[in-house]
């Protein structure tokens, strides 16, 4: 089978293993999936592979999904085993992955598109699909992803607060593959979308109506589930503990899943021990030399989203402060309306208990 795009044709071969055939997208009312034309290097630097890096293809083209998983389930090499980080958003993950990519141990895959995509079909499709065929497209999907990339030995996945529905399928289908879940105390995160432009903020019901309907969370607790009744800050809370609780549930459905948690502070103050840490849940040993390419002031002073401008974490602390003195009134009014759910599930003591285990 060859694949026609434009001047030259590709093999099922380079379409299975070279990474710069970049699988991006899935079309299930089409069947097809489509390919960017990249170069590796683009794809490390990114801060995003989603819809925002697709200007950066040299081109693209398409296929019908079921050629292209058949191949994947047919040709019985070895691929990579990739490890996942998972969020609820605004904790610095880009920056870890940013670190995670100094060495040649770890590919960092930051927001790859089509595990967005994958998360909505499981969102908006999930009762019309057989069970046999979403677990082929979403090990298919994975399985694509990872690749053997030149400057990176094991792809880390950096998945898109979206897609933290995904969670469970990694644990299902993906038994052993190691996820950390990077989250921050509830008050830092109300602060953080306090921090946020309007557009952002405005996007904060729908995410956390996606997040309670993606497990029983509105079923367990009703009072906190009907999101019109509730304003900015205690969406924002909802959104957080939804993401907790769901986490909780899930680790515990699936005794064997490899997860750890870790918190967005204890990444920030202490990056040598945090990320030496990380490595070796991730299956690397990371020398003195490696903690000192992943945490060299190049990344760590700079803006992880665009390494140009300088913003390190005393800025961070230092935004974050002028915030909590111009909303302490909402915030503390916020955190007390939460507690009781936090207390009665012990969502901080299943996260410290989960916690990441650092030298």
């Amino acid at each position: 089978m060859l694949v026609k795009v434009k001047d030259f044709q590709v093999t099922p071969h380079a379409l299975l293993f070279d990474p710069e055939l970049y699988l991006f997208d899935i079309l299930p009312d089409r069947n097809i999936v489509r390919f960017l034309l990249v170069d590796e290097q683009h794809l490390e630097q990114a801060p995003f592979i989603d819809i925002r890096f697709e200007g950066l293809a040299r081109g693209q083209f398409s296929m019908p999904s079921f050629e292209l998983f058949g191949l994947e389930n047919q040709h019985g090499s070895t691929r990579p085993r990739p490890a996942f980080i998972f969020h609820h958003a605004f904790v610095c993950s880009t920056l870890l992955a940013r670190c995670l990519n100094q060495v040649d141990a770890f590919f960092s895959l930051k927001e790859p598109w089509i595990l967005r995509r994958l998360a909505d079909i499981k969102r908006n499709r999930q009762q019309r699909i057989p069970r046999s065929q979403w677990k082929q497209t979403f090990r298919s999907c994975v399985a694509l992803l990872a690749k053997d990339y030149r400057s990176g030995a094991s792809p880390v996945i950096k998945a898109t607060n979206v897609a933290n529905n995904l969670v469970p399928d990694v644990f299902r289908f993906l038994p052993g593959h190691p996820v950390l879940f990077l989250y921050s105390g509830l008050e830092d995160f109300l602060v953080s979308n306090l921090k946020k432009p309007e557009e952002t903020q405005r996007k904060m019901p729908e995410l956390a109506a996606w997040f309670v309907g993606d497990g029983d969370f509105a079923q367990r607790f009703p009072a906190f589930s009907d999101i019109g009744k509730l304003n900015f800050l205690q969406v924002c809370a909802v959104v957080w503990m939804a993401n907790i609780h769901n986490l909780r549930r899930d680790s515990n459905r699936y005794a064997g899943a490899a997860v750890r948690t870790l918190e967005m502070r204890r990444f920030l103050d202490h990056p040598a021990e945090t990320l030496a840490g990380l490595s070796t849940f991730f299956g690397h040993h990371a020398g003195k030399e490696d903690i000192a390419r992943m945490t060299g002031p190049e990344v760590m002073r700079s803006n992880a989203k665009d390494s140009n401008q300088q913003f390190d974490n005393t800025n961070r602390v230092s935004e974050s402060q002028q915030v909590r003195q111009r909303h302490s009134a909402e915030i503390e009014a916020t955190l007390a309306w939460a507690a009781p759910l936090i207390d009665g599930e012990a969502m901080l003591a299943y996260l410290d208990s989960m916690g990441l285990e650092t030298p």
